[in-house]
């Protein structure tokens, strides 16, 4: 005897029967339609750099930049909440007096 199994047997079909897609259950139908895909988004601007400011108002944490060209007695205001924080001749000194509801930006250079 050979090493190889014996061949099935082939059944033939009824005479006048013709084939016209392989035997078997139906095909599936996709379950979405084929749709063309989307372009690629745009690429997003890059964000602005950030503001650098000297300042920043303790109430309401604003930065802004006091007027330098004003009189030592004018009142400088907070541009966000328009608290008053203190006096043109204030920021100048060094260190600054208590009554100032501004600090100074810490800088990390």
């Amino acid at each position: 005897m050979s090493d190889e199994p014996r061949p099935r047997k082939t059944l033939s079909l009824k005479p006048g029967v013709v084939v016209t897609r392989p035997l078997g259950p139906e095909p599936l139908a996709p379950l979405r339609p084929a749709r063309p895909s989307r372009p690629p988004r745009a690429q997003k601007p890059p964000p602005p750099p950030p503001q650098v400011f000297g300042w920043k108002c303790k109430p309401c944490g604003q930065g802004f930049d006091p007027p330098t060209d004003a009189p030592e007695d004018q009142d400088v205001r907070c541009p966000s909440c328009n608290a008053r924080v203190g006096k043109v001749g204030d920021f100048a000194m060094d260190p600054p007096p208590n009554r100032l509801r501004a600090r100074r930006v810490k800088t990390d250079l």
